[in-house]
């Protein structure tokens, strides 16, 4: 069988086969690692016991990051590990039975399109989310079918869904997350007498803090002759839902994530405060800018109010006028000299030394009130 096609790994930390990151190692001693992952049995039975009592053997997962597995799976003593190949198998044994690459396709999506956009700058698939069997009737059918098989049977295998949202609820997350996760068995059989499955485990993490989510999907297949096929299944599942984790891989993986993290948000806070900092300089120079502009404004102001105040001291100096004020406060120019000056509500004025004047009893004035006007001084 072709693979059923090559996609960007997702669940790298029970990749199978996968860009190099995990491989095998034979020459480990068979570990007994300390896990809860009792699914299936309330005590879980040590692979090399359950190599003695079912026939099955320790299939190590190695991690070359940390240089140690990431876990143990139990699988039939008979499977032998394929080298790498076109097909993409990677385990097979002697009656036909032949296990393939575990493969891997994830995406983003937000309803912002920036987001998504930026996202695609990133190198990052952007695709709306599909429901699991939307994913199996529009994407996994048409890819099989074009392999000769044809749809024969699915049930769910929520052993499998539990086991990947442990394995996730392990690992060390910088954002926060909602994550949802399914898996359902799809069975097919060809013209030439052979069955396949394959396993579907779909998740969706959510980002409540930040926004968006990813979404995405793992295949795990294999192909067997029809009377091989029920043995061969039951086989693949169980070796995939009593996967052994070790805790030291755990460990070393959270701590070295958590100290990028730490790292990356310290470089992020270090940015945040640079910017702050150019920010307040900024600021701070358009401040003294500003202060420089209101200081020069001020100044032309006082030396504007100075010249007026000589400029109209001066022409009042030329055309004899003085400042005098009404009872109100108001301020008239009043040209000449005279003791005695008298103001109408049309702003008409009487001057004359005479104080014993008053228009107000003057009968060629009294249609008017008349207040009298008080020296004010010139204005400095």
């Amino acid at each position: 069988m072709k693979p059923l096609h090559y996609f960007y790994s997702i669940l790298v930390l029970l990749l199978i086969y996968s860009c190099g990151e995990n491989q095998e190692n034979s020459e480990l001693p068979e570990y007994r690692f300390q896990t809860d992952n009792n699914i299936s049995n309330p005590e879980p039975i040590p692979i090399q016991d359950k190599r003695k009592k079912h026939g099955l053997k320790p299939y190590y997962v190695m991690n070359k990051q940390f240089g140690m597995p990431v876990g143990a799976m139990p699988i039939p003593g008979n499977w032998e590990k394929k080298e790498q190949n076109s097909k993409n198998i990677y385990f097979a044994d002697p009656n036909g039975v032949e296990v393939y690459g575990e493969v891997s396709n994830s995406f983003f999506y937000s309803n912002s399109p920036e987001r998504n956009q930026y996202t695609l700058q990133t190198g990052s698939q952007v695709k709306p989310v599909k429901s699991i069997q939307r994913l199996i009737e529009e994407e996994l059918k048409p890819l099989v079918e074009a392999e000769g098989y044809r749809f024969k049977n699915q049930f769910p295998l929520p052993q499998l869904a539990q086991f990947d949202n442990r394995f996730n609820s392990y690992l060390f997350k910088s954002t926060p997350e909602q994550r949802q996760n399914d898996c359902i068995v799809t069975e097919w059989e060809n013209s030439e007498g052979k069955s396949m499955m394959v396993i579907v485990r779909y998740y969706i993490a959510q980002y409540t803090s930040i926004g968006g989510l990813d979404w995405g999907y793992t295949l795990n297949s294999l192909t067997a002759p029809k009377s091989e096929f029920e043995n061969a299944k039951n086989a693949y599942i169980n070796s995939l839902v009593n996967f052994e984790i070790n805790p030291k891989w755990v460990q070393a993986h959270n701590q070295y994530y958590a100290h990028l993290a730490q790292q990356n948000n310290s470089r992020h806070q270090q940015r945040m405060a640079n910017i702050q900092a150019q920010g307040e300089q900024i600021r701070a120079a358009g401040r003294a800018s500003s202060q420089a502009l209101d200081n020069q404004y001020n100044s032309w102001r006082r030396r504007q109010a100075s010249s007026d105040a000589s400029h109209s001291n001066y022409i009042d100096g030329i055309y004899e006028r003085r400042n005098m004020a009404d009872p109100s406060g108001n301020t008239y120019k009043i040209e000449g000299y005279e003791n005695n000056v008298w103001m109408n509500n049309n702003n008409e004025y009487i001057a004359t030394d005479n104080s014993l004047y008053n228009p107000n009893i003057d009968n060629t004035t009294n249609d008017y009130n008349w207040q009298q006007l008080e020296e004010s001084g010139y204005d400095y």
